[in-house]
């Protein structure tokens, strides 16, 4: 199907989880027919060639890819030059990308994107701006990058005041798990905000945790003026003391 909105949902390819049953895709670009460059060696045609013969349209993972891979070198020059962090890590970076990324509400009813995250859009479509600006008035971004390990048992806790206008608190964590089968490092993100207390990738009132993956999240809407306690706890490490990325907005 061809969206005919931009917050409708284009399946260019079948969306499944990955055989390690860890979620699947992060995020996602909208991207069924976009004009890139074509090579004067090639005599593909891509999905339609443009009046310019060095141009032509394509889609897919072939042009996603390259969106995202931008939007990521956009995100780093913003660290680089306006944080002055000279080495983010790529949790940072991955982190930063998926806090940013807005879920599709779909042009269908039902809809056919479904709500974040899910094997069909992940976190969300990326949007560089919800993370290099410009913000809101009310709006926040903070991030921790790799500041600190955690062994088995330990915790990180960090306070942040949500302002009177600022309904919404989003926040992600992201680490760079050492290889191996499943999770090596296993860490849970914990937020409690307005008396509610949420963990990483599960629904609100929900007492598990997710033991799957090294991305986690948490979003509340409609939050009152306050402060939000978020906890980065170490569940369990199986090779060394472990790192991670945080970021909250």
């Amino acid at each position: 199907m061809w969206p005919t909105i931009p917050k409708g949902w284009w399946r260019s390819a079948a969306a499944a989880p990955p055989t390690t049953n860890a979620s699947s895709p992060t995020s996602w670009r909208r991207d069924p027919f976009i004009l890139s460059t074509r090579s004067r060696a090639t005599k593909s045609k891509g999905w339609k060639l443009s009046q310019d013969p060095l141009y032509m349209f394509e889609g897919g993972t072939s042009m996603a890819t390259p969106l995202v891979a931008g939007s990521v070198a956009v995100v780093r020059a913003f660290l680089r030059k306006s944080q002055g962090l000279k080495s983010p890590s790529a949790a940072l970076l991955k982190a930063l990308i998926i806090n940013g990324a807005r879920s599709l509400a779909g042009q269908y009813h039902p809809s056919e994107a479904g709500s974040v995250a899910n094997n069909s859009q992940g976190f969300g479509r990326v949007d560089v701006q919800a993370v290099v600006g410009p913000h809101a008035a009310n709006e926040e971004l903070q991030f921790f990058d790799e500041k600190k390990k955690l062994d088995a048992g330990d915790r990180e806790d960090h306070t942040v005041t949500i302002p009177a206008g600022s309904s919404r608190l989003k926040v992600t964590l992201v680490w760079t798990d050492p290889p191996g089968e499943g999770l090596q490092s296993d860490l849970d993100l914990v937020v409690v905000a307005n008396k509610q207390e949420r963990h990483g990738n599960m629904p609100a009132g929900s007492k598990d945790f997710d033991r799957r993956n090294n991305v986690e999240q948490v979003s509340f809407e409609n939050l009152p003026a306050g402060e939000a306690v978020i906890s980065v706890i170490a569940h369990s490490i199986a090779v060394a003391p472990q790192n991670y990325a945080l970021v909250i907005s």
